[in-house]
């Protein structure tokens, strides 16, 4: 799923690790790839320890935050459970669901097959939630329906892709949502990236109130910035760069809390 046509990241300055997964990202996302694939190893590694420290640091508002009345119940149901379980959990199926409902979809080119499939997922994992996480399961809905229904048009009119050209009718509504999409990323990484911090809600538990819904977004900061890490890695390097950095985080911090508690 790479970003045809789009100019790399790092064309200004080839070989600059920086340049390619700066967090500037987030303030003017784009879809270009890293010019310069092999460097895969020291781009994540750098967003390893950029996205690890950010989200220490963010911690103490997290928590302070959470005093409005957020009760943590995920280490409660985590420690209720075997280790190998937890580690497959935490390690494995965790990235590999997120990954695949916010990230998969992350490329220059709309697939409107992976955009109904990805909403699909969400909606089936999400839809009993919550206070926001209501929202981020309604905005899934959302996506399935209209991106299920144009590609469903796709298929029957024998079109595969959602580019197809036509002066009048679907065709042409299809081709104008993906010019959309290519000529504004903004719109759907950041969705993805605070979709990815609201349903960590879900490891509350917490009576909604003006002011517990004022601070949700301090609350799951950490997994704000998170979020932003795993999808500079996701369209810089690819899908399975953004899974591989995901798995390593929460690796390293399944780790370090299993062994203090």
């Amino acid at each position: 799923m790479s970003n045809e046509g789009i100019p790399p990241a790092d064309a200004a300055a080839p070989g600059g690790v920086w340049s390619t997964i700066s967090p500037r990202f987030g303030a003017s996302p784009d879809w270009r790839a890293a010019a310069n694939q092999r460097r895969w190893p020291g781009g994540l590694a750098l967003l390893f320890v950029i996205g690890l420290g950010g989200s220490i640091a963010l911690l103490a508002v997290s928590l302070l935050a959470a005093r409005t009345g957020y009760v943590n119940t995920l280490e409660t149901e985590l420690l209720d459970r075997p280790l190998v379980e937890q580690l497959l959990l935490v390690v494995l199926l965790a990235p590999l669901i997120e990954e695949l409902v916010f990230r998969l979809a992350l490329t220059a080119r709309l697939r409107l097959g992976v955009l109904a499939i990805t909403g699909a997922f969400g909606l089936l994992n999400f839809a009993g939630g919550d206070g926001p996480v209501i929202v981020v399961a309604a905005v899934f809905a959302l996506m399935v329906l209209l991106s299920g229904a144009l590609w469903i048009q796709s298929l029957v009119a024998g079109v595969g892709r959602p580019d197809a050209s036509g002066e009048s009718g679907p065709g042409a509504w299809r081709e104008d949502v993906a010019r959309w999409w290519e000529a504004h990323p903004q719109w759907p990484v950041w969705f993805s990236i605070a979709a990815f911090g609201v349903v960590h809600l879900a490891n509350y538990e917490v009576g909604w109130t003006v002011a517990t819904i004022v601070v949700a977004p301090l609350v799951v900061s950490p997994q704000i910035w998170l979020g932003l890490m795993f999808t500079i890695a996701r369209v810089r390097y690819g899908w399975w760069a953004g899974l591989v950095l995901h798995a390593f985080h929460n690796l390293a911090v399944w780790s370090v809390t299993s062994a203090l508690g």
